[in-house]
This record gives structure tokens, C-alpha cells and sequence, in this order.
């Protein structure tokens, strides 16, 4: 697969040019799955596919984001891989396009006590070939398995970081603080550590404020809705989920908020730029305090405020009231509130889309995205109501085809006339992503 292209350079090709070379990489990239990726060659080939794929036949390779890496529990029969670590492996293997040495399967214990020991397990007995698995923050508690390799991380974090410089106007000179565990496998903290990395922010200069690693099934019972049978399980309901809450209510949060503000204070008064990173309840945390204390915060010009992964259910603040409080906590030093923006992701996704000045959401160029409608058709109009859907030939590298169809209602603009923020290319209109829970997968970052 042609893998070497640089992604900086998609925003200097001409639209017809762009086009051109996704569609060329779709199907180069679907050709070379197709041979190697049992999973998805089971997919297509039930649809009438075979290696070869012409434009008319796009929306056929499209896999449901809320199913393709889930897809073990229907296997095994159980959202418990770890009680069944050959079998799971096994899928694993399926859904990947590169071999896992079955040689080696006979290394793996009968049971494992939790998942983050299978995942690591799995990681050490394949370490030649580079494997980092990252799950989802879903709040079923079923955790959707990502994995990665060498290849697809560097390509990960070249995406990121470039949003993120291009977008968020983030460099090298920001101080860098996400209220996020540093020792995790949730996606969306992992991409922020991704982003940093090729931004080339010195490793001081990088704070995680959450003091305590999440594990899978730590998230898995605080989400509270999936739990272990029999004694177990009642356990993880009547004691471990209450304590949880608990811990994060009185000790995690409260700490992370402590640590946050502490490290805003630290750099208003040493005029650094900052970009302070969450989910929305944390920010919203975070700018309480800061107003409990005293007059708000000074931060130099260059500062901004990034917030991802949704909204818990529960909380009674919206996103636009928490943007309100922030801004009465944040000012910069030119006197205007500092930038709040929030960005849009998938677990499945190596990219994010982020939000501008007007509020829309942009998907970086080596995306190409459609919505389809209640047919599953493809929907190309230059505006148009849909699920999205979007084809990343280059961002799966070798072991995947990233072309998925998301459970996220959205209006998406995809003509020729750019955004109002200057911005060509596709967006997400502002207000307009939905998720639709056909399926009961919502994810929601936010819940650590």
C-alpha cells in the first residue's frame, strides 16, 4: 500500500486532485485488506465484493463503528474476553491483516483475572510485532479493542498533531495540561498524548492531571451497566461501583482539579501559553474553582481551552453554559476570553475533527466522509442529513481498513464553498452531531 504520502500535503492539492488520490487509495487499500483481513473479506464477499472496487460500490465496504470491534462478544458469548483468551485471540487474529503466529497461542492462560491483563498479555507475547491495544470509553462498558502497530501509531500521531497545530493553533512553545490519566488505554487520552509527541513539546512541559491509571474494567463497572454474573458481579455492583463513585467524587476529581488549577496559576504567572484539554465536566470543574478563588486567571495571548468526548447524561450543565463559566475563568492577556473549542472523535477513528472560530467541525483532507441515508446509500450532495460515514485509506495502515459508517446523525458540507471561518474542505455543521444509539454503543469519554 502506498502509505508514504505526507498528510500536510492534502491541504495544497486542489479539490479534483484530493478526490483523485482518496479514491485511489480506497481501492488500492480495499484490494490489499481484502487478501489479508479475514474479517473484512467475510464482510464484502457477503455483499457480492471481490478485490476490485469501483466508485459505485463504496458504500458496500463500509463496516458499523458500533459493531466491527465489539464483535467478540457475539463470538465468544461473553463482553468478558478474559474468561475465554483463545477464543478471543483467535478474533483477533481475524480481524487483523497481519498474521498473529499461532505458534504462540498455547502462551496464553486459560483465564486471565481481568482485561487489562489479557490486552497485556496479548502485548508481550506479540511484542515483535509492536501491538498497542486501546479500547473505547463506552459507557455500555463493552469495550470496543483497537489495536495498533508501529506503522499506524506514527500515521495517528502525524494526523493529530496536525489538526491540532493547524486548527488549535497549538506549538512546541504551549504548556500542555489534560485532565486525563497518563496511564491508560482509552483512546481519546492516547491521541492527546499522540498529538503532543509530534507537535515535539518537551515532556516537562506535558501534564496529565488525573492521578490514578483507568483500566478497562474499571471503566467497564463505573459506567454501571455491565457487570460479571453470579458473586462477581454483584461485588463489582454493591461495593466497587459505590466506591468508585466515591473515589472519584471526593479524591480524583477534586485532585485533578487542584492539580489543574495549580499548573494554570503556575503559568499565567510565568506568561506561558497553555492548552488545557477535557472533557466538559472537568473544564467546567476547573473554572469553578478558579472563579471560588478569586479574580479569573490571565493567560497569554495564544492560550486555548480544548474539551472531547462527549457529555455524561446526567449532568446538568450544557456544553454552551460550561463555555460561558469558562470564559468568565479564562481571560487572555489581550483581554477577550480565552478560546474554547471542542473536537470530534471515534475510538475507531485516527483522526479528530475540530472545531473553529464558527463553531464547525473540520475533517482534516485525507478523510473522505459522506453521510448515507436510511437506505445505507451514499449521499454526495454538497449538504446533506445523514449518518456519517468515512473512508480513511491511510490512516488503518496494514492491519485494517479504517472505512467505517459511525452511529452519528450530522449535516455534513462538503462543496466548494468554504466554511465562514475561511476554512475549505468538509465539516460538521455546528450543533448538528447526534449520536443515534442504534445499537446502544454510546461512547462518552468524559466517564473515566
Amino acid at each position: 500500500m502506498n502509505q508514504q504520502l505526507p498528510l500536510a500535503s492534502f491541504w495544497s492539492l486542489t479539490p479534483a486532485h484530493r478526490e483523485a488520490i482518496l479514491l485511489d487509495g480506497i481501492t488500492e487499500t480495499h484490494a490489499w485488506h481484502f487478501a489479508r483481513n479475514r474479517a473484512y473479506r467475510q464482510t464484502v464477499a457477503a455483499r457480492g465484493l471481490g478485490p476490485s472496487l469501483s466508485p459505485n460500490d463504496l458504500a458496500r465496504v463500509l463496516r458499523p463503528t458500533a459493531q466491527t470491534f465489539k464483535s467478540y462478544i457475539d463470538l465468544l458469548g461473553t463482553p468478558f474476553p478474559h474468561d475465554r483468551p483463545l477464543a478471543f485471540v483467535e478474533w483477533l487474529g481475524g480481524q487483523l491483516s497481519i498474521e498473529l503466529p499461532a505458534a504462540r497461542f498455547s502462551r496464553f492462560r486459560p483465564r486471565y483475572g481481568s482485561l487489562e491483563a489479557l490486552l497485556r498479555a496479548v502485548e508481550q507475547i506479540f511484542a515483535d510485532l509492536g501491538l498497542e491495544i486501546l479500547t473505547s470509553s463506552g459507557t455500555s462498558g463493552r469495550a470496543t479493542i483497537m489495536v495498533r502497530n508501529q506503522q499506524s501509531l506514527a500515521r495517528t500521531t502525524e494526523s493529530f498533531y496536525l489538526s491540532f497545530q493547524r486548527y488549535f493553533g497549538m506549538q512546541a512553545d504551549h504548556r500542555a495540561i489534560f485532565i486525563m490519566p497518563r496511564q491508560t488505554r482509552i483512546a481519546m487520552a492516547r491521541m492527546a498524548q499522540f498529538s503532543v509527541q509530534g507537535i515535539g513539546l518537551a515532556p516537562e512541559r506535558v501534564h496529565f492531571t488525573i492521578p490514578f491509571a483507568a483500566q478497562p474494567d474499571q471503566v467497564r463497572i463505573r459506567a454501571g451497566r455491565t457487570f460479571r454474573s453470579g458473586w462477581r458481579g454483584a461485588v463489582e455492583r454493591r461495593l466497587w461501583r459505590p466506591f468508585m463513585h466515591w473515589m472519584g467524587d471526593a479524591v480524583v476529581t477534586p485532585r485533578a482539579v487542584q492539580n489543574t488549577v495549580h499548573l494554570l496559576q503556575a503559568a499565567s504567572a510565568a506568561g506561558e501559553k497553555v492548552l488545557l484539554f477535557a472533557g466538559w465536566t472537568h473544564l467546567h470543574a476547573v473554572a469553578q474553582e478558579i472563579l471560588r478563588r478569586g479574580p479569573p486567571l490571565r493567560l497569554a495571548a495564544g492560550s486555548l481551552v480544548g474539551s472531547g468526548g462527549g457529555m455524561k447524561e446526567r449532568y446538568p450543565h450544557t456544553p454552551d453554559e460550561i463555555r460561558t463559566t469558562v470564559a468568565q475563568a479564562m481571560i487572555s492577556t489581550d483581554g477577550e476570553p480565552v478560546m474554547v473549542r471542542d473536537t470530534y472523535g471515534m475510538a475507531e477513528g485516527n483522526w479528530a475533527a475540530m472545531q473553529c472560530r464558527q463553531g464547525n467541525y473540520h475533517l482534516p483532507p485525507w478523510i473522505q466522509a459522506f453521510t448515507v441515508d436510511a437506505n445505507d446509500t451514499l449521499q454526495a450532495d454538497a449538504d446533506s442529513v445523514g449518518l456519517l460515514a468515512f473512508f480513511d485509506p491511510f490512516g488503518g495502515g496494514e492491519l485494517f481498513p479504517a472505512f467505517f459508517k459511525t452511529a452519528d446523525r450530522v449535516r455534513l458540507l462538503r462543496g466548494d464553498a468554504p466554511c465562514a471561518c475561511g476554512e475549505q474542505g468538509a465539516y460538521l455543521a455546528q450543533g448538528s452531531i447526534q449520536r443515534v444509539d442504534l445499537l446502544d454503543e454510546a461512547g462518552c469519554a468524559a466517564q473515566l
